[in-house]
């Protein structure tokens, strides 16, 4: 069983570089010259949350020494984009985010403390935020334009990978999630699972006449619908890894139909 689960674990990166490799490939207008900043953008606010989950399993295994070199691949593309990017305001909270992870303490029991999974949250919201605001920055920038639809593909992505970290974090608390407590508002998982439900369905229906992205999201639905009732019932019913493992492919295959629309 536990080698199953490290197998589960480490998929999560195989599929994480995928997104990157997604992401990379995409083609940018020559009349463009932000393009390229953007897919950095994209590529590291998913870094950003994958180094996050990353961490959560690796408490969750109780600090099994496999799990830690995936954090730290994480961590090591991190840092290639940021320094990419070149923004002193993203650079400062990915260290944030970075300094969360070396610093954090760890029960008895080799799980992290309740402090040190609010302190992650709290630099990982505070990166993805900056990263966001920037990636909009750029876009307007690049005069890269999308419609509404378009956007909610992209949100859709965000708001995969947002429940997945909040999901692990509680993964990661030794009671369950039930004495995670933050300085942020609390992420209600099950109302975000209501809302990716009914973006999916609207987005299915906008883009059915659309062959090179209705197929991607017909992907995704098949992938949600397995996991779907555990975030609904996430006190319930606790599959950390196979959340994780699904999570990549679901936003790897919504961010490349968001970058068929530009």
């Amino acid at each position: 069983m536990r080698r199953l689960l490290l197998a589960l674990a480490a998929s999560i990166s195989v599929s994480g570089a995928m997104i990157a490799s997604v992401s990379s490939a995409a083609p940018a207008p020559a009349s463009n010259p932000a393009y390229e900043t953007v897919k950095i953008l994209q590529q590291l606010e998913t870094t950003s949350y994958q180094t996050a989950t990353s961490f959560f399993l690796y408490s969750v295994l109780n600090r099994d020494p496999q799990q830690l070199k995936i954090t730290q691949g994480h961590m090591a593309t991190g840092d290639a984009l940021v320094l990419k990017v070149g923004n002193p305001a993203i650079n400062t909270k990915w260290n944030a985010l970075k300094q969360a992870i070396s610093s954090a303490k760890f029960t008895s029991e080799g799980m992290a403390e309740n402090r040190s999974l609010v302190t992650l949250d709290i630099a990982l919201t505070g990166l993805t935020q900056a990263v966001r605001t920037t990636r909009m920055e750029q876009r307007l920038a690049a005069n890269i334009s999308t419609d509404k639809m378009a956007d909610m593909l992209y949100d859709q992505h965000v708001l995969m990978q947002t429940m997945t970290s909040a999901y692990l974090r509680n993964a990661a608390d030794y009671f369950g999630g039930s004495i995670v407590q933050s300085e942020l508002p609390p992420v209600e998982i099950d109302k975000l699972a209501s809302k990716f439900q009914t973006q999916l369905d609207q987005l299915n229906r906008h883009y059915a006449k659309n062959p090179a992205i209705s197929v991607l999201l017909r992907e995704v639905v098949t992938k949600w619908t397995f996991i779907r009732g555990s975030f609904i019932n996430y006190n319930e019913n606790n599959v950390p890894f196979i959340v994780g493992r699904y999570n990549d492919q679901i936003t790897e295959r919504l961010l490349l139909a968001y970058e068929k629309t530009l």
